[in-house]
């Protein structure tokens, strides 16, 4: 078997597999592409240990109780797993404002039942559950008798005598039979006593004993047949070993989550066209019909994998997706220009096409591995959808790579036994230009960019969001003609305690993706944090719909800003690291990559800072994909000069530097263009969630381009010339 049956067999299995996987017909009517909570709506929860860190096997105990409750409440395919020491983290997809509400109070009730009897003096005293601070309180029970753990079962119902109803809802529940004496001794030895029936500390009822109770019995008090429902199914699950706290609630409307896949997909789809038109025009019919088919490949390989894996679709997730798009045509632009630059030496087609892909087969692996690291440090440090969206991109990244070396070359050689004639464009190429003697100017007006953005930053300081800081941060669907003061004084009438409507941010907010006027508001967090009410409460108050609620507890907020720190840290560590060791001896490339990236770091920051953008969990993935593009378009050029210093002799430095820059201009510039253009579809078409994302990424990616040329370029002459070393080239220039 030679080498192209080899390789068409290769490219044929993968994509078979990727149909099959995406396919599925052996999964039935279930999707093989799973969607985040962000895409289909849905909560997730992460409850925190109040006493330090539990025993190992309490955590783990307090899970399974929680995965009972939820797998009674009825939800499709929930995630209920342990994170770190002492937080247990819940994701439920689907659910809906209502059942959101329902499933926050499930999930983090202790459900501690106690049985107590009324010390006599407080017997004639009323109950009211809805205000434990009135009647009857805890101070006048006696300690406890029985807990929970004698019940065998509960279940709700209305309160009945025979076969009518004649009270509210109850919740009925029988003893266990080994408890069943002992508790029968114990009411029949109090007959004319009340009993108080107190869950997580809310007496629920205080009956009068009128006889032995050994079998069953009821809790009263409650307000409806869905709440008798939910403390029935925690009482039948057990309670929690462990005390926990909310500390975390994230809340997506189906609304929203759906308008957010039309809006991801038609970014994506626009993203597409505009690229594909792009590459037909620039390389013609035969290479840019050839880099099209393995556009779709390579997307059709993406879907794939994701299947394969079970791997959830984020809303970052699918921003990933629209700029793997502009990765999976890099590659290509690297190997297509140096096919030009050969066909412009004279060699004809299928050489010109041999050399071109060898020699630029270095470029795309060190140009796509920094972005890997880029990616494997923001998926070790962060949760949830961005998560998705570092799995997205490093799937993405595998996918282009794959498509770049082997699909793409295979099609080109199969199609070029035939075609003789490259068919393309001449396009454009620069020489001459003297972009070492330009760049002082452009370093000083860079340089003096950088350091107002480092001195706006230290002065004014990012606006974090509640990902860093906790707190609250609701969007609110709201009626016509609701303003800004409406909400405000929405929120004073709340009457919680640390939060008021003139020190809330409150925000119009314009979405062409999304017909209802929309409002959000952010709250700081108090000194006894933020009730899980307050979304659902304040969205009553103003009839409004309740599209997404993020509560964000202290502890969490400082872990992300701590988990942000390490990922920006570690990229740059494993890069400046992969980057020497594939330079060297010349480890000052990675010095000088490192400076530009850092350069460019701070004048996306400083744009963040000027135009008051919310600094999130997603901008900050954004963030670390510029560090990528940035050292991505810094190693081709510095791959560039390699490769100059090795073939050119009797040139300078400066002149070799001039002559690589030159090189691989048509290169960038097409690089930038095509990552530019689903960027922009993502900004204009993504929606108001990733607005502030794709902001980043535009002035990332237009940062990055022009300072691998004039940043990193020069300062690897000056650092040469300072250390007095001359260009050793073995060939005679071509």
């Amino acid at each position: 078997m030679n080498r192209r049956s080899f390789t068409g067999i290769i490219t044929l299995a993968a994509v078979i597999a990727s149909i099959l996987y995406i396919w599925q017909p052996w999964n039935g009517t279930d999707s093989s592409i799973k969607l985040g909570l962000d895409l289909q709506g849905g909560l997730r929860v992460v409850l925190q240990a109040q006493d330090g860190v539990p025993l190992r096997e309490d955590l783990n105990a307090a899970r399974s109780v929680i995965e009972n409750r939820v797998n009674a409440f009825g939800v499709a395919e929930p995630v209920i797993q342990t994170s770190g020491d002492n937080r247990i983290v819940v994701e439920l997809p689907g659910l809906s404002s209502d059942d959101q509400e329902r499933a926050i109070d499930l999930i983090g009730q202790q459900a501690v039942l106690e049985f107590r009897l009324v010390k006599p003096e407080s017997a004639g005293k009323t109950v009211n559950p809805l205000d434990p601070n009135s009647g009857l309180t805890l101070d006048d029970l006696e300690d406890v008798a029985f807990t929970g753990e004698i019940l065998q079962d509960a279940s709700a119902d209305f309160n009945r005598v025979g076969t009518s109803t004649v009270g509210g809802a109850v919740v009925l529940f029988d003893i266990k039979r080994e408890y069943a004496q002992e508790f029968g001794n114990f009411t029949g030895g109090n007959i004319g006593r009340r009993m108080a029936i107190v869950l997580d500390g809310v007496i629920q009822t205080a009956p009068t004993l009128q006889g032995r109770i050994s079998d069953s019995g009821q809790i009263t008090g409650i307000n409806s047949l869905d709440e008798a429902s939910d403390i029935a199914l925690v009482l039948r699950s057990g309670s929690l070993p462990i005390d926990l706290q909310l500390e975390e609630i994230r809340a997506i409307g189906p609304t929203l989550g759906k308008d957010s896949i039309n809006a991801g997909t038609r970014a994506a789809l626009i993203g597409t066209v505009l690229v594909v038109i792009a590459i037909l025009l620039y390389y013609g019919p035969l290479f840019g019909g050839v880099l099209t088919v393995g556009l779709i490949l390579a997307l059709l390989f993406i879907f794939g994998i994701l299947a394969a894996l079970g791997a959830v679709l984020t809303l970052p997730g699918l921003a990933g997706l629209v700029l793997t798009i502009g990765a999976a045509v890099d590659g290509n632009v690297i190997s297509f220009e140096r096919i030009k630059e050969e066909l412009r030496a004279g060699k004809g087609l299928r050489l010109a096409m041999k050399s071109g892909f060898g020699n630029s087969l270095s470029a795309i692996i060190d140009a796509n591995v920094t972005t890997l690291l880029a990616a494997a440090a923001l998926y070790q440090y962060t949760t949830g959808p961005v998560r998705g969206f570092a799995i997205t991109l490093a799937i993405g990244i595998i996918s282009a790579v794959f498509v770049n070396i082997v699909v793409v070359p295979f099609m080109l050689d199969l199609l070029s036994l035939n075609i003789k004639r490259p068919l393309m464009p001449k396009g454009f190429y620069s020489e001459g230009i003297k972009f070492v003697k330009l760049a002082p100017v452009v370093l000083i007006i860079s340089g003096l960019l950088a350091v107002a953005s480092l001195l706006l930053l230290t002065t004014r300081g990012l606006n974090l969001s509640t990902d860093f800081t906790g707190g609250t941060n609701l969007l609110l669907g709201v009626e016509e003609g609701t303003s800004v003061n409406d909400v405000r004084n929405a929120i004073d009438a709340l009457n919680v305690e640390g939060v008021s409507g003139a020190s809330a941010t409150v925000q119009t907010v314009i979405d062409d993706t999304i017909d209802t006027p929309m409002i959000s508001v952010r709250l700081g967090q108090t000194d006894n944090g933020n009730s899980d009410q307050l979304p659902n409460d304040l969205a009553n108050a103003l009839n409004a719909q309740l599209l997404s609620a993020d509560v964000v507890g202290p502890s969490v907020g400082a872990d992300l800003r701590q988990a942000a720190i390490y990922a920006v840290l570690v990229a740059l560590a494993l890069i400046l690291i992969y980057v020497a060791w594939r330079f060297w001896p010349n480890w000052i490339v990675a010095i000088a990559a490192i400076i530009a990236v850092v350069h460019d770091v701070a004048i996306v920051l400083g744009f963040l800072d000027l135009t008051n953008a919310e600094f999130s969990i997603p901008v900050l993935a954004g963030l670390l994909f510029v560090v990528g593009y940035s050292l991505n378009d810094s190693i081709i050029i510095a791959d560039r000069i390699r490769e100059n210093l090795r073939r050119v002799r009797g040139y300078s430095y400066t002149e070799i530097i001039d002559i690589s820059v030159n090189q691989t201009l048509s290169r960038t510039i097409m690089t930038s263009g095509t990552t530019l253009l689903p960027v922009l579809a993502l900004f204009f078409f993504g929606g108001s969630v990733l607005r502030d994302f794709s902001s980043v990424l535009l002035v990332g990616i237009a940062i990055g381009t022009y300072s691998s040329i004039f940043i990193l370029a020069p300062m690897i002459v000056w650092f040469k010339t300072r250390q007095g070393d001359r260009p050793k080239g073995r060939a005679a220039k071509s």
